[in-house]
């Protein structure tokens, strides 16, 4: 039974959102997932612009697919932006 609840949450995800920033720490990015539909799960993307203080500038939502959301985290990591903790 334990090896079926593994597959199963291993096949859903784990809930909870990421945060990453920029390296030169303008932008961040919060990544969220949301309830799934009855054909996909998403997630929304929430993008904001920061002044030299730290004020947030501008926001930009989006929904996408969880699977581009993954595939979104992990090129913005390989150009070289940084996991930080909750910013707002």
């Amino acid at each position: 039974m334990a090896a079926q609840e593994k597959r199963e949450q291993k096949r859903l995800g784990r809930p909870g959102s990421g945060w990453l920033r920029s390296a030169c720490g303008t932008k961040v990015v919060r990544i969220t997932t949301i309830d799934p539909t009855a054909h996909a799960q998403w997630c929304e993307v929430v993008n904001a612009d920061l002044a030299s203080d730290g004020a947030i500038q501008a926001f930009h939502n989006s929904r996408m697919l969880r699977y581009n959301a993954v595939r979104l985290w992990q090129n913005l990591l390989r150009q070289g932006w940084s996991q930080v903790p909750p910013q707002w």
